[in-house]
């Protein structure tokens, strides 16, 4: 049985790479053709490797360890895509239950990779997945299948699209075919968050939600005195330390849905179901797996009395943490960390909330497990709520810090925020319930809401054993750190950090200046991109535009339009979402694109719903937001988030004015941003440099595989 405490810190003084914060159960050949019997499921805390020193009482794992290596400037990680067994602990059936997913060396997450602005990054990726049988494969545009074909891309990273690079156009063969990519990571590249994960068209979804992912860190040293030798750029790790000069603790924290199910036959075709719940069932040793398109993802089910279930509600699944269910972690109080935090789901926000616990005999919300400890089935995650410090968004830092006490996670989003806690005790890491206008569930689909859900647990231990000595509110804690780890740089910078400024340190696009963006750019063009559904089932006489493929009909088709001068419907320029290369939106190096993006019905037997818009290579500011029922801005003009934004006044799960995860967001820069029906998000990119196709799409992945995809063509 795999350990309950699993993760890493860093990056430490002289670290050369990290390896992947999961350690999973890992079956041998033989152990493959058994059945397995269940274990007790405990904590139990692994040793620590000899080379590796920490303030955090947990060990990095070992699963892929040996996969990632650096020689000088040169880093490189070799993985095998293959099927394998782990185990996944089943909190409502109180077992493990036993997998067999495609996975990357063998890991339900793949090995996390550090790399440095200059570096070159090897990835050789071999694809040793069985061949598939002809009535899956080959496929039609935007249908999802071959899902043994695969390849990779490095979500959020600014490195070239074409070759042997950020490439998602080719597609690696099963049984063998190999693909050794090549990554020149530019010296003036931002230090951040970033993650890799599979993206063959049709089999992205198949993959992410089977643990093809892993966590990219690019490693920031550059530090302000230095800034003139780095193009400006000094990068906020350089700060984020102790008195003494040690780090502070970093916790990678890689949220995985794996939606397993078990199938009556080896086609995969009739997934077990209890016939009056809908509820998925798996008899136990048998094996989970993630093998149907329709079932395990766009899958519904209507119960008598209107009440609609989508297919991970259905499906009673847990988040994972870097492959572990609900996982312990241990601190102490007062002590600062950074938690890198990674939404690699494929279909579901993750409200995040850290929260106390507090003794309770009536359920007032989710209940710590009992392996946490210190009594942990009298409590329950409805105490105090602890605050994230957010000083980065999508791998770059922002220009100040955002508290938050929910941080809104849509697919593909990355976090790092600064958490530190004042008491003792047993903390929730839950997953907040809330509207289905503030995720991408579609209201027909779970029109209540989604429920709260529990994580991970915090065990927080008392400072040097005192648990009497008192401790500073949370804010006065970070700021400290600011001002210890600022210490000696300029009094000007160290009073913007005391009021929480991190535009010395933020992320600014090239050729700019410290604290600069794109607010002062000539604008090039001024493109909107649409994204829309068909509905399930496709109503007849929909209208699609000119040109689109129709999806397969028997699954939600997706639909969207670029606009463009190249092709005009109802008299509109516009282009469809396509695959066809001939239908790529074209733009030319040093451009400056301002892009409306928003969810709109495309005609008849089609609807709106929410989505998630990423762009490969290029980030995007965010200029403003557009409330379409007014026609003005949720910002007022000193950039505050209007009350009715902030607030749901009227306690109406449904207010559609209620958008919280929106009112800090303007002029973020990020690649993925949540698109709701009712606004309009504007933003601006500068297209600086790599030349290629770059993809455009929907960031859930089951609406990229059914057709929400385009090109962006920079000549």
């Amino acid at each position: 049985m795999s350990p309950r405490s699993f993760f890493l810190t860093g990056p430490l003084p002289g670290l050369i790479f990290l390896f992947s914060p999961l350690q999973a159960h890992q079956f041998s050949s033989e152990e493959a053709n058994q059945v397995l019997s269940d274990s007790t499921h405990s904590y139990r805390e692994p040793a620590h490797p000899s080379y590796w020193s920490s303030r955090l009482p947990e060990a990095q794992s070992t699963c892929g360890a040996g996969s990632v290596r650096r020689s000088g400037s040169t880093v490189t990680a070799n993985l095998d895509l293959a099927y394998s067994r782990n185990r996944i602990w089943n909190p409502a059936e109180n077992r493990n239950d036993t997998v067999r997913l495609r996975s990357y060396n063998g890991c339900l997450a793949a090995p996390t990779i550090v790399v440095s602005p200059g570096d070159d990054l090897h990835i050789n990726l071999t694809n040793n997945l069985p061949d598939e049988p002809t009535d899956n494969c080959p496929k039609t545009i935007n249908t999802p299948s071959c899902f043994n074909h695969q390849n990779l891309h490095l979500h959020g990273m600014h490195v070239s699209p074409q070759g042997h690079s950020d490439n998602v156009m080719h597609a690696i063969l099963p049984q063998g075919g190999r693909w050794n990519y090549r990554y020149a990571i530019p010296s003036d590249h931002p230090a951040g968050t970033f993650w890799y994960h599979a993206h063959e068209h049709g089999a992205t979804s198949i993959g992410v939600a089977s643990g093809e992912e892993g966590v990219l860190i690019v490693g920031g040293k550059r530090r302000y005195t230095d800034r003139k030798n780095h193009g400006g750029v000094a990068d906020l790790d350089t700060i984020l330390h102790d008195s003494s000069g040690e780090p502070i603790p970093e916790r990678i924290m890689l949220f995985e849905q794996i939606p397993y199910g078990c199938f009556t036959d080896k086609t995969y075709k009739t997934l077990m179901q209890d016939e009056t719940t809908g509820i998925w069932q798996c008899p136990k040793n048998a094996d989970g797996v993630v093998e149907n398109f329709h079932s395990q993802f766009i899958g519904s089910r209507t119960d008598p009395d209107g009440t609609s279930r989508d297919a991970w509600q259905l499906s009673r699944r847990y988040t994972l943490v870097n492959g572990e269910t609900q996982p312990v972690l241990n601190t102490r109080v007062g002590r600062v960390e950074r938690w890198r935090m990674i939404a690699g789901g494929v279909h579901d926000t993750l409200n995040i909330s850290i929260i106390g616990t507090r003794r309770s005999t009536a359920g007032g919300g989710p209940h710590p497990p009992s392996y946490a400890g210190n009594d942990a089935q009298a409590m329950t995650c409805d105490g105090e709520t602890v605050a994230q410090y957010e000083i980065a968004e999508d791998g770059l830092t922002r220009q100040s810090v955002s508290r938050k006490d929910i941080n809104y996670l849509f697919p593909g989003q990355r976090s790092d925020a600064l958490v530190t806690f004042r008491k003792p005790g047993l903390y929730c890491v839950v997953d907040q319930g809330g509207s289905t206008l503030n995720t991408v569930i579609p209201l027909r689909s779970r029109p209540e809401g989604k429920s709260p859900a529990l994580i991970a647990v915090v065990s927080v231990a008392p400072e040097d054993g005192n648990s009497m000595a008192q401790q500073p509110e949370s804010e006065a804690r970070i700021r400290k750190l600011f001002e210890q780890g600022s210490e000696g740089l300029p009094s000007f910078v160290r009073a913007r950090l005391a009021l929480f400024d991190l535009s010395d340190f933020a992320y600014f696009p090239p050729g700019g200046e410290p604290g600069s963006d794109l607010s002062m750019a000539t604008v090039t063009h001024r493109p909107t991109a649409f994204f829309g559904s068909l509905s399930m089932p496709l109503a007849a006489g929909a209208s699609l535009p000119a040109d689109q493929p129709m999806p397969d009909t028997s699954i939600n088709g997706m639909i969207g339009l670029v606009e463009n001068d190249l092709v005009k419907i109802n008299g509109v320029s516009a282009l469809p979402f396509s695959m066809d290369p001939t239908h790529s939106y074209h733009v030319r190096l040093g451009d400056v694109d301002e892009w409306r993006i928003g969810t709109h019905t495309m005609g008849t037997g089609t609807s709106a719903g929410q989505h998630v818009f990423h762009i490969h290579v290029n980030p995007v500011e965010i200029m403003d937001i557009v409330d379409e029922t007014t026609g003005e801005s949720i910002f007022t003009a000193g950039g505050q988030c209007r009350l009715q934004y902030r607030l749901n006044a009227s306690g109406n799960t449904n207010d559609a004015s209620y958008s919280p995860e929106y009112c800090d967001q303007r002029h973020v820069f990020r690649d993925s941003l949540f698109v709701k029906p009712g606004f309009q998000t504007v933003v601006r990119t500068r297209y600086d440099d790599f030349p290629g196709d770059v993809m455009l799409h929907c960031h859930i992945l089951d609406h990229e595989d059914q057709g929400m995809m385009t090109y962006v063509t920079v000549e």
